[in-house]
């Protein structure tokens, strides 16, 4: 079989000819078309891979957001906490310390009440004791009783101390210039003897300090109950059971406040 060059070289044209138009007219268009899809596909898988970072990120930021809150959730809860906790203690100490006021003050009123009511008592007891003894005394003093309790001033004067004579004799010769008056008051009339006894005393007492200026007065006085008392400027001796029921008044009214004071 004889091959036909012309032919066979006109076919190898042809196929470079149609090698060519196809890759002119399609192939190359579809290349094209391609890449055009391939970088369409690749542009949007970018702004997909973009959207999802983003996405991402406001996750995350929405998340930072979310533990935010809660942290200053949390810190605001503890923080009012921890102020009701504060105002609780501020106003149970306030009532408290209200209460311990209140309670002082009606201690103090009570004890005043109290004090005021023992005072008021003790007073009228005293009072009351008192006036019955010297009521009794009163009604039992008699000329023996007189006698005697006259007799026991006179052994008192004589029993005198050198303090107590020197006491007497100073203030009752300072306080005068020319005469030394003296003054002898009872509740009844002293036995001559026992006033001449008093006297000389005296005047033993002041003629040893070279004085003999001695005047004195007997006098009588209803309010003293069975008793005498030697007065004189600036100066009284006295022996009586009033003096004996003031110093039990005094000592009662002492023990009266010592008891308001410990109850």
């Amino acid at each position: 079989m004889e091959i036909n060059w012309f032919t066979f070289f006109a076919q190898i044209v042809n196929f470079f000819v149609l090698i060519f138009v196809l890759q002119r007219l399609l192939y190359k268009p579809i290349t094209q078309a391609m890449e055009r899809r391939e970088k369409t596909i690749g542009d949007r898988l970018l702004s997909a891979s973009q959207q999802k970072k983003e996405a991402q990120q406001e996750v995350e930021r929405y998340q930072e957001m979310q533990h935010n809150l809660a942290a200053q959730q949390t810190e605001l809860l503890t923080q009012a906490k921890l102020e009701a906790e504060q105002t609780r203690q501020r106003l149970l100490k306030e009532i408290q310390e209200s209460v311990v006021t209140e309670r002082s003050q009606w201690q103090s009123i009570l004890q005043r009440q109290r004090d005021a009511f023992l005072r008021e008592v003790s007073y009228r007891t005293i009072q009351q004791l008192q006036t019955t003894v010297r009521r009794v005394l009163t009604d039992l003093a008699e000329s023996e009783l007189e006698t005697q309790i006259a007799r026991i001033f006179l052994q008192r004067l004589r029993d005198l101390t050198e303090p107590e004579r020197a006491e007497l004799v100073t203030t009752l010769t300072t306080s005068t210039k020319d005469s030394i008056p003296l003054t002898l008051v009872s509740t009844f009339t002293l036995p001559t003897d026992i006033c001449e006894a008093i006297a000389r005393v005296l005047q033993d007492y002041f003629s040893a300090v070279g004085s003999d200026k001695i005047a004195l007065t007997c006098e009588i006085q209803s309010n003293l109950i069975c008793g005498i008392e030697l007065r004189g400027t600036g100066y009284k001796l006295a022996w009586s059971i009033d003096a004996y029921l003031d110093t039990i008044t005094e000592n009662l009214v002492t023990v009266f406040a010592e008891e308001s004071v410990t109850v």
